[in-house]
């Protein structure tokens, strides 16, 4: 099995020493340090690097290093009947969690609020109670392997939480919708909305005026799936009118953002360079390693986005 590594994330002692253990009888190689015309089994790649021409016909699969594939399946360069399977990494999924565990926390606690009091060096006592988790709902968008993730540990973490999907789901703790008219029934009255989805013509611009009106004043909106999702224009005008609280932001629609975007200036955004959840070297390993031995063996490939 020779398997090419096409993805700078990987491109580390500690990852090749992970792959190594998780796949002893394997040839790795790195893109590009393989011969011109070079076969091989599996590309491991986000997107395919600008210099890669075309695609052996010796490939047998594309694994996706990442949770968003959208970008490998419109490339012309990748056959229609290859096989792309997705990374499924536990770890990877941790990150997200504590990504939204910050954001929620953030906004039970006033934070965009407390932080433009400071730099006005306003002193504000207090004129209410705080907040408890259980007075703060949170609503999770996509329950994919990290949309689980993020619900189920925003609920174990005393918040309650809705969570919508496409087709049907039950999670224990979690009020789960699915549908049209679920999508408005998740994020009414929301504190908090979590988008986890994966892009797709029917996900495009869901982050939108429509879904903002209805969440609570003041909520935060973090998006953690893809740049296209966001409204942005939408956001501009509910952030400056006070209608949302802030958004924390980790994807969009060009990047690297441009540095003249009006997102790096805006009082009410939290902008992190699509970071939120990275790649482990333990559980990326393990999930090449499943599907290296599941085309050996001539087995479904595990995380299959298309066969």
């Amino acid at each position: 099995m020779r398997i090419v590594i096409a993805d700078p994330l990987a491109y580390s002692d500690i990852f090749e020493r992970a792959l190594r253990t998780a796949l002893p009888s394997a040839d790795f190689v790195r893109w590009p340090d393989l011969a011109d015309g070079a076969e091989y089994d599996l590309l491991v790649a986000w997107h395919l690097p600008e210099e890669m021409v075309e695609l052996p016909r010796s490939l047998r699969a594309l694994f996706c290093f990442g949770a968003g594939t959208d970008q490998l399946l419109h490339d012309p360069r990748v056959p229609a009947d290859l096989p792309i399977v997705r990374l499924q990494d536990q770890g990877q999924a941790e990150q997200l969690l504590d990504y939204a565990m910050h954001a929620a926390f953030a906004r039970l606690h006033d934070d965009t609020a407390v932080r433009a009091d400071q730099h006005a060096r306003l002193w504000r006592p207090a004129d209410r109670q705080n907040r408890t988790r259980g007075s703060l709902r949170a609503a999770v968008l996509g329950l994919g392997l990290l949309g689980l993730q993020v619900a189920q540990g925003l609920s174990a973490a005393g918040f309650p939480v809705s969570a919508w999907s496409r087709t049907p789901r039950r999670i224990d703790g979690v009020a789960c919708l699915f549908g049209d008219d679920g999508l408005g029934a998740c994020v009414d009255d929301a504190d908090v909305v979590v988008n986890l989805l994966p892009s797709s013509p029917e996900t495009k611009g869901i982050l939108s005026d429509r879904l903002f009106s209805r969440l609570a004043a003041g909520a935060y909106v973090v998006n953690l799936g893809r740049g296209d999702h966001l409204d942005e224009g939408a956001l501009h005008a509910a952030l400056d009118r006070g209608w949302l609280g802030a958004a924390w932001l980790d994807v969009f629609a060009v990047e690297p953002l441009p540095p003249e975007h009006w997102f790096w200036r805006h009082e009410r955004i939290r902008l992190t360079p699509h970071r939120a959840g990275l790649p482990t070297p333990q559980g990326a390993a393990a999930s090449i390693a499943a599907v290296a031995t599941a085309l050996e063996q001539g087995r479904s490939l595990p995380g299959t986005v298309r066969a």
